[in-house]
């Protein structure tokens, strides 16, 4: 038998070393692993090199308002309807973090070459119009051996730990991503160690998950966060909104480059995630449910 992956937020990123290289799930204002960012934070991690999706969001600029990170491999850091990631930026034309210049090619076939232990993708040549090659290196081009064709090619993108967020997972980690989905399996697939925060757990005795429903296998993921709003104040498709205000005061705040004080009222004044929903407030996250589309 399988065994009990379930854990807290905080224990299932306990082991996540400074100097980590991390993958990060989640689009724009949905399905981020917030929980487990939170926990990162709390640790005081130093060093991660992130890796997210080609459409990251609040969870990836709070982790660099957090001094956590060294290295982004960026293709899109923003708060969409809010605008840009205002830390994001500031690292960036302060160089207080490398910046490594991607589009949504360069992680999406990284990643895929990654999960499939290849070194790289050959793709037909897509920047000879762009200056991206100029700014990222690894970005280069080769003969194709069979037609003698020159091709581009997209390096091996893989991490040590891939952090996601899911509604629905079993005690084994089978994980079932709803709504917006990009390519989480694959992202899971690139990684040595797979961490999932969940807002249900499903019981022991419950039928097990449709295999077609399943996004991430639990064969591949390591530990399972039991964390009801787990991804809050972003959504999770088919179970809450995003948190508008909470987003919106986010956002002013590390516009005037005030993230600090986000980050201690709702960070580290609590000690774990179920602190974090106390602080909230069960009529604001009820809420969420209610106004959801």
């Amino acid at each position: 038998m399988t065994a009990d992956k379930v854990t807290t937020p905080e224990e299932a990123v306990a082991g996540i070393p400074d100097g980590a290289t991390i993958a990060l799930g989640g689009v724009h204002s949905h399905n981020g692993p917030t929980a487990l960012v939170h926990a990162l934070i709390r640790r005081g991690v130093r060093d991660l090199e992130l890796i997210p999706t080609p459409s990251a969001g609040a969870p990836v600029d709070m982790l660099i308002a957090a001094g956590c990170v060294r290295r982004l491999h960026v293709s899109y850091v923003g708060l969409e309807f809010l605008g840009l990631a205002p830390n994001f930026r500031r690292a960036a034309e302060n160089q207080t973090i490398e910046i490594v210049e991607g589009d949504e090619a360069y992680i999406v076939y990284g990643f895929r070459a990654g999960a499939s232990r290849l070194p790289f993708l050959p793709l037909p040549p897509l920047y000879e119009g762009t200056d991206l090659p100029k700014v990222n290196p690894r970005i280069r081009t080769t003969t194709d051996p069979y037609t003698g064709r020159t091709v581009t090619t997209i390096p091996a993108l893989r991490a040590d730990y891939g952090l996601f967020h899911a509604q629905v997972t079993d005690r084994k980690g089978n994980a079932q991503i709803f709504g917006q989905r990009r390519f989480e399996d694959v992202m899971a697939k690139a990684c040595d160690h797979v961490v999932i925060s969940s807002d249900e757990i499903l019981d022991e005795y419950a039928p097990a998950p449709d295999p077609r429903l399943v996004s991430i296998p639990g064969a591949i993921v390591d530990k399972v966060a039991h964390a009801p709003y787990g991804a809050h104040p972003l959504s999770s498709p088919g179970h809450y909104a995003y948190d508008r205000d909470l987003l919106v005061e986010y956002r002013d705040l590390a516009a005037q480059d005030r993230t600090k004080e986000y980050l201690e009222t709702y960070v580290h004044s609590v000690a774990d995630h179920q602190e974090y929903l106390e602080k909230v407030g069960v009529r604001r996250l009820l809420g969420l449910r209610q106004t959801f589309r």
